[in-house]
């Protein structure tokens, strides 16, 4: 019996950490100063790491998470 509830116990582990969206606050720097842009999450915060943040005219490489 034990053995069943600590399959079921993994098993929601397992998806309930496979279902968590990646997160993280992300900012950008202008001339120096860092200017916050907010938490992104999933595709939103790919897309920012990979392409950068658009700015009007501009586009800004983006920082998330703490380095």
């Amino acid at each position: 019996m034990k053995k069943v509830g600590f399959i079921a116990a993994a098993a929601v582990l397992t998806i309930s950490f496979a279902s968590c969206k990646k997160c993280h606050d992300c900012h950008y720097d202008d001339n120096g100063t860092e200017v916050e842009i907010g938490e992104l999450c999933g595709d939103e915060l790919e897309s920012a790491e990979a392409n950068g943040w658009a700015l009007q005219d501009t586009v800004v490489t983006v920082h998330c998470e703490e380095h």
